[in-house]
């Protein structure tokens, strides 16, 4: 299914900015990225075991609109992050994983030779599904829910150009207030690397 939903949002990513590409006369790109996604104060509770760090992958596509500045598109999901804890004979565990779709304004300095640095500022959408239970060790119940809303992304990175239409590109993504009152709010930290084609 995971599988199934990047394939039908890479496909949506390349079909918009081959458009927008024709319609405002810039440059379309499409890339994949993949690093670590880190979730904030997660852990700072006592706890037996907690693991605030998840792998994390991202679709993303957009329009060079000139040479500093990109409107981008893109789709990330990040794997489960949990935690678990022991008093009186129970164990309560929890995990979560998420779905990010965002929109995103780029600013870059003008590049000098192949190398770029940009700044990124945009709006999300977020889903986070997970599960809690707690188990006395002859029963065992538990609860799987989803919650969904909208925050803020911010983020620095680096383009080196290989040739004139292969990139390498890293990038920090700071996702701002990721949550809400049932699940608590966090925010996350993602540092990816990954391939770009320009077309």
């Amino acid at each position: 299914m995971k599988t199934r939903t990047l394939l039908i949002t890479a496909t949506t990513l390349l079909a918009f900015a081959g458009h927008a590409n024709a319609a405002d006369g810039g440059t379309g790109y499409f890339g994949l990225s993949f690093g670590q996604a880190k979730v904030k104060d997660f852990c700072d509770s006592a706890l037996d075991s907690c693991d605030d760090t998840a792998f994390t992958g991202r679709i993303h596509g957009g329009v060079q609109l000139n040479g500093y500045t990109d409107i981008e598109f893109g789709y990330r999901y990040m794997d489960d992050v949990d935690a678990s804890v022991s008093a009186l004979g129970i164990t309560a565990a929890a995990e979560a994983n998420g779905h990010f779709a965002d929109a995103t304004l780029q600013l870059g300095i003008p590049g000098t030779g192949p190398f770029q640095v940009f700044a990124k500022a945009g709006a999300m959408y977020w889903l986070i599904d997970y599960n809690v239970s707690a188990t006395n060790g002859l029963a065992r119940v538990s609860d799987s829910d989803k919650e969904d809303g909208v925050a803020l992304r911010t983020g620095l990175g680096a383009r080196y150009d290989i040739n004139q239409d292969i990139s390498l590109r890293a990038d920090w993504d700071y996702l701002v207030d990721v949550g809400n009152d049932d699940i608590g709010e966090t925010d996350i930290q993602v540092f990816s690397f990954g391939p770009e084609v320009r077309f």
